[in-house]
């Protein structure tokens, strides 16, 4: 009886790809201060967590936070600070273009006290750059074999070919075993020579690779340095998709009004997995040079905004809308064609 309703119900279109990557952060100044700056990331919507009228909720992404783009942070700063356990998300995936970006970035990550390694001694497999960021958070950059279209945004000092292209993925401390049941009922492929599932969108793909080494660490529902969940894009059939979802092995949330897009949640073998709409995006109340710059609000918390403005932790935006640092002088005129002409287009 279960597998009628699921060939009945799933959504003729398919999720298509990753829409964002969120961690725990518990200092949301340097947050913003590692993925602006040393990331080089656009700062697309400071905004609150929207199961709270008093928590900061951070975004960054490409030149306008498009779909695919998106890292974001929940501030929990009175959250315990811990390693994913088993069952977590294990590391965040961003894409670069080539090798010879891992190597840019090692010097780039050096420059600004950081570790990292790399790895790319197996042929067989994606070759990757490994750190944590300041908080613990794992991070893998990847020279990634999609064909998605890249997405990124013009940080001035970082050249256009090195710069980072959206997110691959996730990877979760869990076997391919005990993530395909709720993967492939969303529509995974599993591709045990890469150690990953693949999901193909119309546009954009997302790939969930394993890490099955053993961890008896307890499963972290909210600690700083855990990732918290990877979402994926369901377009314009979030009700179809989160009835869909909740119909396969495991249950899924009643669809959330989050302002900027609507989502729903289910916790799967390795980790928290959210559906989310495409839009309305975050233009919906900020024009392109405000975003990052002033607090945005739902209409439910508007009534807060003289309160919080006085009592949140101020947060200032380390680039201008053109991708230069705040630090250094802006960008002329030709400076920035010649910029946009090397871009990789999105």
């Amino acid at each position: 009886m279960m597998a009628e309703q699921k060939m009945t119900n799933r959504p003729a279109k398919p999720l298509n790809g990753n829409h964002h990557i969120t961690g725990i952060t518990g200092d949301v100044v340097a947050c913003v201060d590692f993925w602006c700056r040393i990331m080089g990331l656009k700062f697309v919507k400071k905004t609150l967590n929207f199961e709270t009228t008093f928590r900061y909720h951070p975004y960054f992404g490409d030149s306008t936070g498009h779909v695919g783009s998106v890292v974001t942070f929940l501030e929990f700063n009175d959250a315990p600070k811990a390693k994913p356990g088993k069952g977590n998300h294990h590391a965040a995936i961003l894409r670069v273009g080539s090798h010879e970006a891992l190597d840019y970035w090692m010097d780039r990550l050096t420059e600004n006290q950081i570790y990292s390694e790399l790895i790319r001694l197996d042929p067989t497999q994606p070759r990757r750059l490994v750190f944590q960021d300041f908080e613990g958070h794992n991070v893998e950059l990847m020279a990634t074999d999609a064909k998605d279209p890249p997405l990124t945004f013009p940080a001035a000092e970082i050249p256009a070919e090195y710069r980072i292209q959206g997110i691959e993925g996730i990877r979760s401390n869990a076997s391919l075993d005990e993530l395909a049941p709720y993967a492939e009922h969303i529509g995974y492929v599993r591709d045990n020579a890469r150690h990953r599932l693949e999901l193909k969108g119309s546009t954009r793909t997302s790939r969930w690779y394993e890490n099955p080494v053993p961890n008896d660490r307890p499963f972290q529902e909210i600690a700083i340095g855990v990732w918290h969940h990877l979402a994926l894009d369901a377009e314009g059939d979030l009700q179809g998709w989160r009835d869909y979802s909740t119909s396969g092995p495991i249950p899924t949330t009643p669809v959330y009004d989050h302002h900027v897009f609507d989502s729903c949640y289910t916790l799967s073998g390795g980790g928290i997995i959210e559906l989310a709409s495409e839009g309305p995006g975050f233009l919906v109340d900020q024009t392109p040079e405000e975003l990052g710059e002033r607090l945005a609000l739902s209409k439910r918390v508007e009534p807060l905004r003289a309160k919080l403005e006085r009592e949140l932790t101020p947060i200032v935006n380390p680039r201008r809308h053109d991708g230069t640092l705040k630090t250094e002088p802006p960008l002329s005129a030709g400076a920035k064609q010649k910029d946009k002409a090397a871009s990789p287009a999105v």
